[in-house]
Parts: structure tokens; sequence; C-alpha cells
């Protein structure tokens, strides 16, 4: 039963006033809920495509942390469709998983990735993708695999916090991108219980809107790091200040000359010689 249905039988009921069960309530709100955050999911990671074409960089990114992202959202979305759940309740897995092969293009290309390592990854994803929605696999092999979920959403998000904690900065992470994930992380727990998902699609949401809320606070915490130099430019060396010599500077300092022209001899002797000579003519 969708939210449209819902929503027309709880106004029907109202009108005969006949009030809704709780148990009705906390349903509609969930697909009311689950129908914003598939909507909203079309916007989630425009913002770091859009950084990332436009510094033309994928600095700060983790290829790795992208690569098994996609993964755990396809997971998510094969299982949905493998057990018939409302399309309000995985439905942005599929969306999140096309905007992820775009950035991965993005990351490959400005990363200068290896072919050899982009055709692996492609032929994988591919393959495993046609073996989840072939329909042969059977019910148990699909809780297992949305059991691994939870160590892939793991190895989606830990390089990317560890990259940030060592590099002290986030690079082209979008804030935008992650206070959405984690707002709408947030939902799915409620939406995934409420929609009877199981106990591995609650766990593992807790899981990523706990990672995602980790990365979000990097970002706040760090920023974008230091910036790197325009490409074709070196950053200009500062010249070392040289430590003050008396010496140094009467040798640098020109010579008087006298009435007659002629240099003053007594410029070659060290300042202290000429104290010295002062001093001796006082006395005398």
């Amino acid at each position: 039963m969708d939210a449209i249905e819902l929503g027309m039988g709880v106004a029907t009921g109202l009108l005969k006033g006949e009030l809704p069960t709780m148990e009705v309530i906390a349903l509609l709100m969930s697909r009311l809920l689950g129908s914003a955050i598939v909507l909203m999911s079309c916007i989630i990671k425009l913002p770091q495509i859009m950084a990332l074409l436009r510094s033309k960089s994928a600095e700060g990114l983790s290829l790795t942390g992208f690569e098994t992202e996609l993964v755990a959202y396809t997971l998510t979305f094969a299982y949905g469709l493998h057990f018939k759940l409302p399309f309000t309740g995985y439905g942005e897995a599929i969306i999140m998983s096309v905007q992820d092969v775009f950035l991965l293009a993005l990351i490959y290309k400005y990363a200068e990735t290896p072919m050899s390592h982009v055709g692996i990854a492609t032929a994988l994803y591919a393959g495993g993708l046609a073996v989840l929605l072939s329909g042969q696999l059977g019910d148990e092999v699909m809780r297992v695999l949305s059991g691994a979920s939870f160590v892939t959403i793991m190895f989606a998000r830990l390089p990317q916090i560890y990259a940030n904690f060592v590099a002290k900065g986030t690079g082209q992470l979008s804030i935008f991108s992650y206070l959405i994930t984690v707002f709408g992380g947030s939902v799915r727990i409620f939406t995934s219980y409420t929609d009877n998902a199981g106990f591995t699609m609650v766990v593992g949401y807790c899981m990523s809107t706990t990672l995602n809320f980790i990365i979000a606070l990097q970002i706040l915490f760090y920023g974008s790091g230091k910036k790197a130099p325009a490409k074709g430019k070196t950053p200009a060396k500062k010249a070392k200040a040289k430590p003050f010599s008396p010496k140094a500077a009467a040798k640098k300092a020109p010579a008087k000359k006298d009435d007659s022209g002629d240099e003053d001899s007594s410029s070659d002797e060290e300042p202290e010689s000429a104290v010295r000579r002062r001093r001796r003519t006082k006395r005398a």
C-alpha cells in the first residue's frame, strides 16, 4: 500500500468520524518520508559532482570508499527488489547508485586511474549486478548478502575517514551532500523499522548514518585543508634572514673620503680597534 492509498484511506475514515490508529499513522508517515527521501536522493550527489567538475581534481576523495559505497547501494536495492519491498523503502539506493557510477567515472578521469583497474572494476560490478538481478538467488542468500553490506558500508566510509584524519583536510568533499545523506539515513532507520524491512537493513542504515555523520563533522572541523598550488606554478620560497654580523656590516659600508678625496684607511679596521684607539687618545 503506497502513500496515496494510505492517505485516501485516512481521509475517508476522518470524514466518517473514524480516527486512524497509531499503526496506520506510523505507516503513513513512513511512506511519506520514504517518498521524500527518494525525491531528495536525486540531488544528494549533485554538489559533489559539481565540485569535481569545477575543480577538475579528485583531491581528498577515496577511490576505494566510493567503489565500496556503490556495492553497498547495489546490495540494498537488490535486497528490496528481491523481497518486493515498497519502492519508497529502497528507491533512493537505485538513484544513488547511478550517481555513484558518474562520480566514479570523474574520479577515474581526474585521478588518472590506470585503465586496467577501471576495466576490472567495471567487469566485476556488471557481472555481480547481473547475478543479483537474475532472480536465481534464494532468500537466504540475499539475507546473507544484505548482512555483508555491514562490512561493505564500513569499507566504504572508514578509508575516507582515515584519509581525512591523516590529511587534516577533506579536499573536494561536499558538506551539503553529507548533511542530506545523514538526514536521509536517519529517516531511513525509521522507515525500515515501520516497513518491517528486516534487522539487517535497520542496522545497516544505523551504521551508514553514523559513519556519514563522522565525515560531515570532519568537513566542518577540517574544512578543505591546504590548497594545492595551481598547475605550472611553484610556491615562491622565502629567503632566510641572515644573522647580523658587525664585521660583515663594516666591510659592506662605503669608505669615507677625506677633503683631499682619498679614502679613509681607518674604514678597513674593525670597529673594536677604532674604539680602543679613541680610548688611548683620551688617556694621553
